[in-house]
């Protein structure tokens, strides 16, 4: 399997209920490789991930969605990707329900945290992220953050739910 149809197939699945752009849907695609690594023990994919500028990227995945830029990216016909494998289906909907919430900010600080493997790879000059520097990182025992933008958004929401109409209206 290939970094490119699990994004494919989040974006098949997801995409009319998460917002998701480039760089959301890579980072969602590089903790799909973390948490297939953590509960099988063995890689989702065998593309490599690359040490982008900002964060982990898989190079074919942000090749494919480019032309979206920041914008949320839309579901064409071409890119339905056939169902991955029971095991690989269960990864996908896990990192999306847990993660797929979360704002590309969020995810990009989780995915860049100084114990991290983006950030050893990083550190060290390598232009990938080896599953090695995964197996080694922090990244394997990370969690969801308490505080995030989603979240303090859903909280701003919840306990002031006219205030951020009144901020569209102004």
């Amino acid at each position: 399997m290939n970094a490119l149809q699990v994004a494919r197939r989040i974006v098949a699945a997801y995409g009319s209920e998460r917002f998701l752009t480039n760089l959301k849907l890579n980072l969602l695609v590089y903790w799909c490789q973390v948490e297939a690594l953590r509960t099988t023990g063995a890689p989702l994919f065998a593309d490599a991930v690359a040490v982008g500028e900002r964060g982990p990227v898989e190079t074919g995945v942000w090749d494919e969605y480019a032309s979206f830029g920041s914008r949320m990216i839309r579901q064409r016909d071409e890119w339905q990707e056939p169902t991955l494998g029971e095991s690989a289906e269960r990864i996908v909907a896990h990192v999306v329900d847990t993660l797929g919430a979360l704002t590309a900010i969020d995810l990009l600080e989780m995915s860049c945290a100084d114990d991290g493997a983006w950030r050893r790879a990083k550190d060290r000059g390598s232009a990938t992220v080896d599953v090695d520097d995964i197996l080694a990182s922090a990244d394997m025992r990370r969690t969801v953050p308490s505080r995030t933008l989603a979240g303090c958004v859903d909280k701003v929401t919840r306990e002031y739910p006219n205030a951020l109409r009144l901020l569209e209206n102004s």
